[in-house]
């Protein structure tokens, strides 16, 4: 009896002991028994956890398709990961854990990991990423064909719109949408390089929008008019040199726009010095007729001198015009 009991003991430690081995996978071992080159796009990354080995796997999938990928430790609060059949798409700001973030130039569509190992002895995580090249070049040409269609559309409307200024905007929101497609382009001609041919045609129409967007760009020309509150022409610079650095001519010699601006400043005498409270309004018009519309109320400006108040007041509309106009100025037509 207590023979047996001992042998039913050491049968149970035993079963444990070969339950609790971690098993070597065969890609491990060599990974094109599993996972062939002809068929895969394949990276084995190494680290202290099983999310760094995945990191380092996915920085070894980004040297296939030419991209910069910045991988660096932060605590993430933020997720932002697609999985959908056990397949994840990585963004440009694809979250693969708490702890470790991964920012590339381009999409990493159907990535997927073989099951880790970990290596006791060396406490070492290692992860391997691979891309099913048959399966990822059916989600390019989907994803490529979906942009393609949104494309068309917004340079039919583009070529149909009398006003410049918004043929303008739907050419570059196409142009967009163009340049990841064309990243898509590269990423799927990398996994099937046959397909190159079979988009050339939306690399040449990518390429044709560019070339009107630009003409279309370089053709808008604006003046500046500010009253009399902008008196040393602060204002009227400022709005000069945002629309040059979006590629616009600024003249005055029969300009396409006015970019009429009022400004509001009332001087309030305090104790405590001398404040002013102001706002302005930005306003686009061809021929009368106001295309963009950006107005704003700031906040009470003071200083012991008149001077030093409204040095401080049109720093602060300087500033707002640098962070706000020009992002709505970006946002219809682009830089």
């Amino acid at each position: 009896m207590k023979r047996s009991l001992l042998f039913s003991v050491y049968f149970l430690v035993f079963c444990h002991f070969l339950c609790t081995q971690n098993t070597v996978p065969s890609w491990y071992l060599d990974t094109e028994i599993q996972y062939p080159r002809s068929r895969f796009i394949v990276a084995v990354g190494e680290g202290k956890s099983r999310a760094d080995a995945e990191t380092s796997a996915i920085a070894g999938v980004s040297l296939f398709f030419n991209t910069r990928a910045e991988v660096r430790n932060e605590a993430i609060r933020q997720f932002n990961e697609a999985v959908t059949n056990n397949t994840t798409d990585f963004s440009k700001k694809t979250y693969i854990s708490e702890s470790t973030v991964i920012r590339s130039e381009e999409e990493f569509l159907g990535v997927r990991f073989a099951s880790p190992y970990y290596e006791e002895r060396r406490q070492i995580w290692t992860a391997l990423a691979f891309i099913d090249r048959a399966e990822a070049a059916k989600t390019y040409e989907s994803k490529i064909s979906v942009n393609m269609a949104s494309i068309n559309a917004m340079f039919a409307d583009a070529e149909r719109e009398a006003e410049p200024l918004y043929a303008c905007g739907l050419l570059f929101r196409a142009l967009k949408i163009g340049n990841i497609t064309e990243e898509y382009i590269k990423s799927a001609t990398v996994i099937d390089p046959s397909s190159a041919a079979g988009y050339s045609s939306y690399l040449t129409q990518i390429q044709r929008i560019r070339s009107q967007y630009r003409t279309k760009r370089d053709g808008l020309t604006f003046t500046v008019s500010t009253g009399s509150e902008d008196s040393t022409g602060r204002i009227k610079r400022k709005l000069q040199e945002l629309l040059e650095a979006n590629g616009c001519t600024v003249s005055s010699r029969n300009p396409m726009y006015e970019v009429s601006v009022r400004l509001n400043m009332a001087e309030e005498n305090l104790q405590a010095g001398i404040f002013i409270r102001s706002g302005i309004t930005v306003q686009v018009e061809r021929r009368g007729n106001a295309l963009l519309s950006y107005s704003k109320n700031y906040p009470r400006y003071g200083q012991q001198t008149l001077d030093g108040a409204y040095n401080r007041t049109f720093l602060a509309i300087e500033k707002d015009l640098e962070e706000n106009f020009a992002a709505t100025l970006t946002a219809l037509i682009g830089r």
